[in-house]
C-alpha cells in the first residue's frame, strides 16, 4: 500500500484521535538500546521528570531510574522524536511496553509515511521485536506491523 491517497484515507485520516506505535515485552536493555539509537539518529526533545528540564538528548540514566524509583521524579519522563513536521511523542513510564503517538495531521505525504515506517523498521531491528502502528488506544486494530 504505497499510494498516498489510500494511506491517508485508511491510516492517517483525521478524526481527532492519534495513532499509536507499540513495542511489547520490553525491558531496561531494550529501552537503553532504543534511547541510544534515537539519540544518535534523530532530533530529540527529552523532558526530564526528575529535573523538570528539557534536554536535547534522552537521559538514559534517568529514563531507566524512573522504572525502579518513580518517587524520585516530580513528573513522568517524556520525549519527542522529531523528523520533518512529524513528532513521535513518548511518555516513558512503563518498562514492559513502549508506547508513543503521532498526530495524523502531521503526516502529509508518502515521504512522511515512509519516514515513520523507516523508524518502526529500525526500532524493530535494534530490539528484535515486533513494532505496530494502531489507532489510538486500540492495540487490536493494527494498521502496520514490522
Amino acid at each position: 500500500m504505497e499510494n498516498w491517497e489510500t494511506l491517508k484515507e485508511e491510516i492517517y485520516f483525521v478524526d481527532g484521535s492519534l495513532r499509536d506505535i507499540y513495542v511489547f515485552d520490553t525491558d531496561k536493555e531494550d529501552w537503553r538500546r532504543w534511547a541510544n539509537y534515537v539519540n544518535e539518529n534523530y532530533t530529540v526533545q527529552f523532558f526530564n521528570g526528575r529535573t523538570l528540564k528539557t534536554e536535547d538528548r534522552i537521559n538514559v540514566d534517568d529514563l531507566l531510574l524512573y522504572f525502579t524509583n518513580p518517587a524520585d521524579f516530580k513528573e513522568v519522563n517524556k520525549a519527542s522524536i522529531i523528523f520533518g513536521n512529524i513528532y513521535i511523542n513518548c511518555i516513558l513510564f512503563w518498562e514492559p511496553e513502549m508506547e508513543s503517538d503521532i498526530s495524523p495531521r502531521e503526516v502529509q505525504s508518502l515521504e512522511d509515511h515512509q519516514a515513520i515506517v523507516g523508524y518502526m523498521k529500525s526500532v524493530a531491528k535494534i530490539l528484535n521485536k515486533k513494532v505496530i502502528l494502531t489507532l489510538e488506544a486500540t492495540k487490536e486494530l493494527v494498521f502496520i506491523e514490522v
